[in-house]
């Protein structure tokens, strides 16, 4: 049985083809129908389906009756696949549009905290200096982050680093994650807080399968304290402003959550941020194709994000909440 929180897992294993034969036989139910739509033999739809589930370890369907039953957690997949293929419809009809108009267009990959503000600035700088370039901008978890960059399909990519891939080169930056308490709390007169110090206090955590969680729990352990995630968010970098609203509750957020809590001009006069004394890193970094050669706009472009994330950086270090590893 696959669990809820392996989905972004199994989609790392997934390439295009891969996402097309599984939402084909999520829609038909049977190989032979998959096989009829995409024009493709039975055998081979067959052994796509075969080769991804030994990929991942986990069968998608269950077979009944000459039917495939998707498992419950095939759903989530199924939307996610959806999603990712009618993105890369829109970019093909993006491609057609950029051969007939002769303009440029540059392709970015981009984890969700990084595309709703830092991009969309870096793009409208770059834009006074190549008004011809298009943009087609995709806001996309880490691992598919990458498997756009390895495949070749994106220009550039930024995402929370993973273990290094051959098709990928990556410009690396790696800082420390960041505690934030309630003001009135007596920690906050600390200037670096330990486990114990938060033992039993209430996490405002990211979910189970999160990095930044999984870091938290084995601190924990190795200091002996308890872990305490009362509430598990998607993303727990925003909420935390809210909810860390009395002493009993905490939160661990990345540098760049920082960030966008004051680019979003949230109210964080009721917390306060403080170092930990056990180091959580958060490293990130930008991905490019390691076997195709950038375009001179895509370099020129690169140019701009690379200096749109060091002035991030420095707005961060004058907070007095960036520490580098």
């Amino acid at each position: 049985m696959i669990g809820f929180f392996d989905i972004k897992d199994i989609l790392e294993y997934m390439n295009l083809w891969h996402l097309k034969v599984f939402n084909e036989i999520m829609l038909s139910g049977t190989v032979s129908q998959a096989a009829k739509n995409l024009k493709r033999t039975q055998s081979s739809i067959s052994a796509a389906l075969s080769n991804l589930e030994k990929e991942i370890g986990y069968d998608l369907f269950v077979r009944k009756k000459r039917r495939l039953h998707p498992v419950p957690e095939a759903h989530f997949l199924k939307e996610e696949s959806k999603n990712i293929l009618q993105q890369m419809d829109i970019l093909d009809q993006v491609l057609i549009k950029k051969k007939e108009t002769g303009s440029e267009l540059i392709k970015i990959s981009s984890i969700p905290l990084l595309a709703e503000i830092l991009i969309p600035n870096t793009i409208s700088k770059f834009k006074k200096k190549s008004p011809n370039s298009n943009f087609f901008v995709s806001s996309r978890q880490s691992s598919t982050v990458y498997q756009e960059i390895s495949t070749q399909t994106f220009d550039i990519g930024i995402a929370e680093l993973q273990n290094k891939k051959a098709l990928v080169n990556q410009r690396e930056y790696h800082y420390e994650c960041i505690c934030v308490l309630f003001s009135g709390d007596p920690l906050s007169k600390k200037k670096i807080i330990t486990p114990r110090d938060l033992s039993k206090k209430k996490c405002a955590s990211f979910q189970p399968n999160h990095f930044i969680t999984k870091n938290l729990i084995n601190i924990f352990e190795k200091n002996k304290a308890i872990f305490n995630p009362h509430y598990q968010f998607q993303n727990a970098g925003t909420s935390c402003v809210s909810i860390v609203n009395n002493s009993d509750t905490y939160s661990v957020i990345s540098p760049i959550s920082f960030w966008l809590i004051n680019k979003f001009n949230l109210d964080t006069s009721k917390i306060v941020f403080r170092r930990l004394s056990s180091t959580i890193p958060y490293s990130f970094g930008i991905l490019t194709p390691s076997h195709q050669p950038m375009s001179q706009i895509a370099k020129s472009f690169l140019n701009y994000l690379e200096i749109g994330i060091e002035n991030m950086l420095r707005e961060i270090d004058k907070k007095g909440v960036l520490f580098k590893i």
